[in-house]
């Protein structure tokens, strides 16, 4: 079973439940957060893992709570885990979580589009 901590899910949840366009799913057994199919956030161990813009991921990572998203050891693009001991301080640091929930609804935040290999005729 995935480990994630019930706290900050429930932070997620009632900050999520009253805002139009925004889902609740699963990515890599774990709680998330989307809009349309595209993940912003999810609970993963001991934080809170958001997709964010370059800029703003290598800022994030300048908080002594703040890594990569490494599972198996490999970066995943611009995702960074938050890991905070309290619970309160993912409210007092939910500018991050805004700052995902912006980005993911971007151009920028698409993943490329796999160009189909067309079939000899």
């Amino acid at each position: 079973m995935a480990a994630y901590r019930d706290d900050i899910l429930e932070i997620l949840v009632d900050q999520f439940a009253d805002l139009p366009g925004v889902h609740p799913g699963m990515i890599f057994g774990h709680p998330a957060f989307k809009v349309g199919d595209r993940v912003f956030c999810f609970a993963w161990e001991d934080g809170l893992c958001l997709k964010l813009p370059r800029a703003d991921y290598e800022a994030a990572l300048k908080l002594e709570e703040a890594e990569p998203f490494a599972p198996g050891g490999s970066k995943m693009g611009t995702w960074v885990v938050l890991s905070f001991p309290e619970a309160p301080q993912y409210l007092e640091q939910w500018h991050w979580v805004e700052k995902a929930l912006a980005y993911i609804v971007t151009d920028e935040a698409a993943p490329p589009k796999k160009k189909r290999k067309r079939r000899p005729a």
